[in-house]
């Protein structure tokens, strides 16, 4: 029998409950500091998280000195994330990513394979929030998932090369990966195919640029 794809409406509990021994950070998420850290002090940065989990990442951003906006559908975390919050740099909220608007201004945004679980009927607003929240020069470092996937469905959101190109377009893209392969995932082995993204926003002109 195939297991469901999961949604937002998900119940990510146990998989969260999982990840929460996770004590890595992911791989984008390094490499998404790592651009952010090129141009300036992390302790003046403002990150928002979008699908945060048990909060690995959070917690690493933190470290550094990022102040942090996260969200996430499941309830069982939000009393780690407020023991996280009770350092004053966090702002955690329990719901669905295609429920926050507007989302906050941000020199990082972040999504570690959760935007796919956005409805398709809500995914084009999500992403123009989440392209609105970008401050200039601002980082975006996501995961998006093929239409080749075997999770594909209308009830996430799964996209071919040139719709993820498309909606790249504006942006300086220092990194699109493409990944289409068998592997594991936590309800069983699957067929993944993922685009991995990361961009910058325009930055502002110099002031001594000329006019």
């Amino acid at each position: 029998m195939t297991t469901p794809a999961p949604t937002s409406r998900s119940d990510w509990a146990a998989y969260n409950a999982a990840q929460a021994g996770r004590g890595r950070i992911r791989p984008l998420t390094a490499r998404a500091v790592d651009a952010l850290a090129a141009d300036a002090d992390l302790r003046a940065r403002h990150a928002v998280e979008l699908g945060c989990g048990a909060g690995v990442e959070a917690r690493h951003l933190l470290a550094l000195g990022l102040t942090v906006s996260t969200i996430d559908a499941d309830p069982s975390i939000a009393p780690a994330m407020a023991a996280l919050a009770a350092g004053g740099a966090l702002d955690h909220r329990t719901g669905r990513i295609e429920d926050w608007d507007p989302l906050p201004a941000a020199d990082l945004v972040l999504a570690n394979a959760a935007l796919p679980f956005v409805p398709r009927h809500a995914f084009d607003a999500v992403w123009s929030r989440i392209r609105a929240a970008l401050v200039p020069g601002g980082v975006l470092a996501v995961d998006l998932f093929g239409a080749e996937d075997d999770w594909s469905s209308d009830a996430g959101t799964y996209l071919t090369r040139p719709e993820v190109e498309d909606l790249l377009r504006g942006l300086e893209v220092v990194e699109l990966t493409e990944r289409s392969e068998r592997g594991p995932a936590f309800s069983g082995p699957k067929h993944w195919h993922v685009f991995t993204v990361l961009a910058r926003a325009p930055r502002r002109p110099s002031d001594h640029s000329p006019v």
